[in-house]
């Protein structure tokens, strides 16, 4: 998959500027370059990846609202299902090298522990009323083990440490995405906890095949 498939679309409808796009196509280096970082540390396939358009806000009714910079993002199409990783512009254009590589793996945690998941069938629906033809994936799902992972890379198991609890801790980040996007009036969507979920259709549970390295790491036969 391009990973600038969605914001070479916004471009093209004029929703996001041409110098932004341009920045954003400059910096996708640097996201392949942590993806072989995690990739040489775990020895697992990094899922796909692409670039959303705009900047995403979580919006609670308690807690106030925060920057969410990146999801997991399984889902079914057509009894097909796809896990996708889905990272915001600022990530890309404002996070350091460390940071960037603590959200990719964060990320990549949310998506071996969800085939892990997929393996045992134990992605289930939280919902009370449920139709037998779906579960629920959310994104506050269980990290995998990231000891089990990331056992030849000190640095990505210190980072993930360092950067994550409770959430992303950065506040140069947050500081660089408020004055270069948010009060530049750069396109933002708001999403909310309950919307936050993935569904996805038992049918493409059972005709996914899960891609061969996290198979052999999951010892899926």
């Amino acid at each position: 998959m391009d990973p600038l498939v969605t914001i070479n679309e916004s471009l093209s409808k004029n929703e996001i500027p041409e110098d932004i796009f341009k920045k954003v196509s400059d910096s996708v280096k640097k996201v392949n370059d942590v993806i072989i970082q995690i990739e040489k540390a775990s020895n697992i396939k990094y899922p796909e990846w692409y670039v959303y358009p705009k900047a995403l806000v979580m919006k609670a009714p308690v807690g106030g609202s925060s920057i969410v910079y990146s999801r997991f993002f399984p889902f079914s199409y057509e009894n097909v299902l796809y896990t996708l990783v889905q990272v915001t512009p600022p990530l890309v254009l404002y996070a350091s090298k460390d940071t960037l590589l603590a959200v990719m793996a964060h990320e990549f945690l949310h998506y071996v522990n969800f085939i892990a998941g997929l393996k045992n069938f134990s992605i289930t629906s939280e919902e009370e009323t449920t139709s037998v033809f779906e579960s629920v994936f959310k994104d506050e799902a269980q990290l995998y083990d990231e000891e089990k992972v990331f056992k030849k890379s000190k640095k990505i198991k210190r980072l993930l440490k360092e950067k994550f609890s409770g959430g992303l801790n950065d506040e140069a980040l947050n500081k660089k995405t408020l004055a270069r996007w948010f009060k530049k009036g750069l396109p933002v969507d708001y999403i909310y906890p309950e919307g936050n979920i993935s569904r996805i259709s038992v049918i493409s549970i059972l005709n996914f095949k899960p891609e061969e390295t996290i198979k052999r790491f999951l010892n899926w036969t």
